[in-house]
């Protein structure tokens, strides 16, 4: 039986139209971040109505450890998916349990470690992320919890949609994300628990969908752990595959922060960026839909050696992560201050809030040429330079928070984030111009042997 033959038998991401494949994978992760944005937008309105402004402030403040902690768990789980893919796309069932495995002791000492070190450095970590003054018990009360839970803060999700459970990968995060906002009602309006009751919430949904990923690979995969163990080879690998998207979400993590930081001795200036950069997180969900979307196609196509569908792959999660950008865009930019008002009623925030909105939105259109062309290296393999991608955004924010820092205004510096996303597209697009066109020739000579493969 031909290898391609066996292919078509296995999965459809080797047979079903590319475009639909990545388009079908796009919407379920969409769905699925759209479901945890409600879960977040519902955690901070309940906060910030039921408990003030100013514990939304003492949350946003530590906001950039959120985004830091689902930087680590993408990048271990989208390594491992990467890895996994690729596995199953050669048939080595076992390998590809051996990387989860792997993945997991990875996840699990890293985020041990980091709990650790966090409450060895409770008050540093806090003063460092602009936690100060009036925000100060506020974000004291929801750290210790969210750093105490930290875990359990995946459910490795990619992994399971890299075995093509679409189904699965989205109730992994339906079921928590339902429980979290039940649980926020209870703990915060009932109650009374205020952000510690939000934290509990929160960590409570993460360990659901960590008992439902469980179950799942003991009961539900396709992979093969019988005897399968975690190597360091592979732990290694899925650790440097996985670095380039900790480098990007973790990125996010250190500019936000550095932002807070600047605004740290206006309480006021702080919060209305918390609820800005809460909305910018929400409206590059689109763009990271594709960019998860693109590894299990990618990957599985290229390590099958469909050169030609792993090609197409990429220009169709480019050009879908275009049109969400540009919808998001239009979107910020136009309702800014309802977008705003969701979160508080005072004027003054809204319109601060509005202000921050309208220019750090900017970078939007820039995202997709910043981000799709290192999904693509790094689901095939090239580390190093996925990582060089991911890194130029936030390396090229440090030299223009500086610059910008010089003006008199302290909002000046958010115009850092368009600028340095500016940089990171230009130099995604020149790396890409020349590793792209030999990227998937090396396929090319299996499909002249075996024929192109169908609906491509």
């Amino acid at each position: 039986m031909s290898r391609a033959t066996l292919r078509k038998k296995e999965l459809p991401l080797a047979t079903a139209p590319v475009h639909k494949l990545v388009l079908s994978f796009m919407l379920t992760a969409l769905a699925g971040l759209l479901l945890n944005t409600v879960y977040s937008l519902t955690d901070a309105l309940f906060v910030a109505h039921a408990v003030g402004d100013d514990a939304m402030g003492g949350i946003s403040a530590v906001y950039p450890f959120v985004i830091l902690q689902s930087a680590l768990a993408t990048a271990v789980g989208s390594g491992a998916a990467v890895l996994v893919a690729l596995r199953l796309g050669e048939g080595d069932k076992k390998g590809a349990g051996s990387a989860t495995l792997s993945a997991m002791t990875v996840f699990y000492a890293v985020s041990g470690g980091a709990t650790i070190v966090g409450f060895c450095v409770l008050d540093e970590l806090l003063a460092a992320m602009g936690a100060t003054g009036v925000l100060y018990e506020h974000a004291k009360d929801y750290f210790v919890v969210i750093l105490a839970g930290n875990v359990f803060s995946t459910g490795f999700s990619s992994v399971i949609r890299a075995e093509g459970a679409n189904l699965y990968s989205l109730l992994i995060w339906v079921i928590p994300i339902l429980l979290n906002i039940v649980l926020d009602a209870v703990f915060i309006l009932a109650l009374d628990l205020g952000v510690t009751g939000s934290a509990l919430a929160t960590v409570i949904a993460q360990m659901t969908s960590f008992s439902m990923s469980v179950f799942f690979f003991a009961r539900l995969s396709v992979q093969d752990f019988k005897g399968a163990r975690p190597s360091l080879a592979a732990a290694a690998r899925v650790a440097l595959t996985g670095l380039p998207a900790l480098i990007q979400t973790g990125g996010l993590s250190v500019m936000i922060a550095l932002v807070n930081s600047r605004l740290a001795e206006n309480p006021s200036a702080l919060t209305a960026f918390g609820y800005a950069s809460r909305l910018l997180t929400y409206a590059i969900i689109p763009v990271t839909a594709a960019a998860q979307a693109l590894p299990p196609v990618l990957g599985y196509n290229f390590g099958a050696g469909l050169g030609r569908r792993a090609a197409h792959s990429v220009s169709a999660a480019f050009v879908l992560a275009m049109a969400g950008a540009a919808l998001m865009l239009i979107l910020a930019e136009a309702a800014a201050e309802p977008l705003i008002g969701i979160f508080t009623r005072d004027k003054e925030l809204v319109e601060a809030g509005a202000d921050c909105l309208r220019v750090i939105a900017a970078a939007l259109p820039l995202v997709p040429a910043a981000l799709i062309p290192g999904a693509a290296l790094q689901a095939t393999g090239r580390k190093s330079a996925a990582a060089l991608l991911y890194a130029a955004a936030p390396v090229s924010f440090l030299v223009f928070f500086a610059l910008f820092g010089l003006l008199p205004e302290n909002s000046s510096v958010l115009w850092a984030f368009p600028a340095a996303y500016a940089f990171s597209a230009l130099a995604s697009a020149a790396v890409f111009a020349v590793r792209g066109r030999s990227l998937f020739l090396c396929a090319l000579p299996y499909e002249r042997m075996n024929g192109s493969p169908v609906n491509q």
